[in-house]
């Protein structure tokens, strides 16, 4: 038996207003918009891949996936979500890579990118299409919710390791002799001499006159 494949679920967060993209109804036609991330199915979509390295994005509360009004192509156009249709080109996606971080979320069938309506930064901003220019409000990062699965220790910031403990300087061959025979030295100062007897005179005797 096949293994089931892992779909993973990630936020998609605007780099200017550090915002989540999220769905806004069960219905289709509603519009898609920027909140504050607090990681709800409305805030969650999963990637599934289209021919072409494309991608279709299904969001986690209605199960529908992002698409552009109308099919339009015109910039300006608001952002929506509907269900996944076979021929829907304007539900297809791409990856355009910025940084490491970041990338702009192109729509295949236009060619535009995916960003805030009049560069707003409250809750309840509608997404839409827009050319392709430099600014960072068409940026976008992926935020994976499995690291909110993980165990609390492996969520916790890395600790700083200790820093190595300095070897102390090896004293050279001599020194080290001369440090071990020192006590022995010290030890036999302070030991007091032995006392020598006297020598008792001898009687003379007659022969010795």
């Amino acid at each position: 038996m096949a293994a089931r494949e892992k779909r993973e679920e990630i936020m998609i967060v605007n780099r200017r207003t550090g915002k989540a993209l999220q769905s806004t109804g069960p219905d289709n036609g509603q519009i898609v918009e920027q909140a504050t991330p607090n990681g709800s199915d409305a805030q969650l979509w999963t990637p599934v891949k289209a021919p072409g390295r494309a991608f279709k994005l299904v969001n986690k509360q209605n199960g529908k996936v992002l698409d552009v009004t109308h099919g339009s192509t015109e910039a300006g156009t608001w952002a929506q979500t509907w269900d996944d249709v076979a021929d829907g080109e304007s539900q297809v996606w791409k990856w355009e890579k910025v940084t490491s971080i970041y990338k702009k979320l192109m729509n295949v069938q236009s060619g535009k990118v995916l960003d805030i309506v009049e560069m707003r930064e409250d809750d309840g901003a509608p997404a839409q299409i827009w050319d392709d220019v430099e600014g960072i409000g068409q940026q976008w990062k992926l935020v994976s919710t499995e690291a909110d699965s993980a165990p609390a220790a492996e969520q916790a910031p890395p600790e700083k390791e200790p820093a190595p403990k300095k070897a102390a300087a090896r004293k050279p061959r001599a020194a080290k002799a001369a440090a071990k025979e020192a006590p022995k030295a010290e030890a036999a100062e302070a030991k007091p001499a032995p006392k020598t007897p006297a020598k008792r005179g001898r009687k003379s005797t007659k022969a010795d006159k």
